[in-house]
């Protein structure tokens, strides 16, 4: 195995996780954050004082222009009630011990299974932390802080309720970007489903004539008239090219595709059955370690492999194509590395390697004008990776993704 597989490179950086509420919940929380002009607490406890004294230490209190409105529940069944009558409810503080033991625990786990609220910040106040373990309430409930109600003097609330008020702005702030986003992506693809329907059709359509006329190019006159007419004709077939490759690549990595477990081992056996023939003409061998299962777009997976895999072929001249595929965990991915024995990428012509109408030097004996790597790097992105090359001329290259680690 060559040594290639086993660098780790330094060009990696963190992808970041966040679980976003669902799309309804989402939506109620921005229209009501953007039209309340105070911030909603839902006070749940099932003794009077408390909702007394958390009212008097508050009173003063705001954030962001913005003052406290509070929502007063004296049991489960009703903080249940009210929080479903209040989505845009930013901070819950949530007593434990009500009607029953476990109360205060079936709340917040109403909020966040069986609403799918995942803005709201819970904040359990207990006076009994024996009921309910710190470590296994907030892992199994999703609780954002845990606090004895001895310890919550009023100068340690204000900073309570100022820091879950900061974290509930900010995911909404994103919750509203990330549904523009999902917008902007949307009329993208319907842009490119223009493309395909309204200009594919009429353009091959020139096309077809242009190769009818064409043979008797060399009759028409005056000779201008001739020479005219080719670079009318160059210039079309160029405009199809970039046209079929702008399609090509919009096919690829739409963003409500879904996700599943798949097996890289198995993608990569269909891979092979897909490229048999090049397999057999080039006589390149494969050497693939075992590979990881991932959460993935089982489609798009075998088409990042299919193209790396293509490619490694494609550029190894004069000798028997040697192709290695690895894969390593790095921090909270999967490192994955594809090898190959080929003509190498001189360093300066890595630079927009994968852009759509990137050709470098090596690109005319194929006619291949870089849209199976611009398809690669948006399959990788859209699985929230990153993908980069290491190759010198004449010493084959390698080709690194990461895939985030199944959760």
């Amino acid at each position: 195995m060559t040594d290639t597989n086993n660098k780790v490179p330094n060009k990696m950086a963190d992808n970041d996780d966040l679980i976003l509420a669902n799309e309804h919940s989402v939506m109620l929380n921005q229209n009501a954050s953007a039209e309340n002009t105070t911030w909603k607490v839902l006070i749940v406890d099932d003794e009077e004082e408390i909702h007394v004294v958390t009212r008097l230490a508050l009173h003063d209190f705001n954030f962001g222009g913005r003052h406290l409105e509070f929502v007063s529940a004296y049991s489960g069944q009703q903080a249940r009630k009210l929080i479903q009558e209040n989505p845009d409810t930013a901070i819950v503080l949530l007593d434990v011990v009500m009607e029953t033991d476990d109360a205060g625990l079936e709340v917040a786990r109403y909020i966040r299974q069986e609403l799918g609220n995942h803005f709201v910040r819970i904040i359990l106040r207990t006076g009994q932390p024996g009921l309910a373990p710190e470590r296994r309430v907030l892992k199994v409930y999703d609780i954002n802080d845990y606090r004895a109600k001895t310890e919550l003097t009023q100068d340690r609330l204000f900073s309570v309720i100022y820091t879950a008020l900061s974290s509930y702005r900010d995911l909404v702030a994103l919750a509203r970007s990330r549904h523009q986003l999902i917008g902007l992506v949307n009329e993208i693809e319907q842009l490119s489903h223009l493309a395909a329907r309204d200009l594919q059709m009429p353009l091959n359509n020139v096309v077809s004539a242009m190769r009818r006329i064409g043979g008797k190019a060399q009759d028409l006159t005056p000779p201008s008239l001739a020479e005219d007419f080719l670079e009318v004709r160059e210039n079309v077939y160029a405009m199809q090219s970039a046209l079929n490759k702008l399609v090509a690549l919009t096919s690829v990595g739409r963003f409500n595709e879904s996700r599943e477990l798949v097996d890289c081992n198995a993608i990569v056996t269909e891979v092979l059955v897909d490229l048999d023939s090049a397999f057999q003409s080039s006589h390149a061998n494969l050497h693939c370690e075992t590979l990881p299962t991932v959460f993935a777009c089982r489609r798009q997976l075998m088409q990042l492999f299919k193209n790396l895999i293509s490619n490694a072929i494609r550029y190894t001249k004069d000798r028997e194509p040697e192709i290695y595929i690895n894969a390593m965990t790095h921090e909270r991915n999967w490192l994955f590395s594809v090898s190959d024995t080929g003509v190498g990428i001189s360093p300066e012509n890595h630079s927009g390697l994968f852009n759509l109408f990137h050709r470098n030097s090596g690109d005319e004996a194929t006619g291949d004008s870089g849209v199976g790597l611009a398809i690669c790097e948006k399959i990788v992105r859209w699985h929230g990776g990153k993908i980069w090359l290491e190759s010198e001329l004449g010493k084959g290259s390698t080709f690194y993704f990461t895939i985030p680690l199944a959760e």
